[in-house]
């Protein structure tokens, strides 16, 4: 089966302090993630939020 995020690739680049990237780094790790997918997850939350979207829509 293919995964559906094959096709749709968006490359995102983010310049952090080194404490912003220490922040990331506790809170993936806390997670049980991976920094791309705590980021890619976390995106998508608030990306649904903004736009009023419950998450499991």
């Amino acid at each position: 089966m293919t995964n559906p995020r094959t096709n749709r690739k968006v490359k995102l680049q983010v310049w952090l302090t080194e404490e912003e990237h220490e922040l990331l780094s506790q809170a993936a790790t806390t997670t049980g993630q991976g920094m791309s997918s705590y980021v890619r997850s976390t995106v998508l939350k608030a990306i649904k939020a903004d736009l009023g979207m419950s998450l499991g829509e």
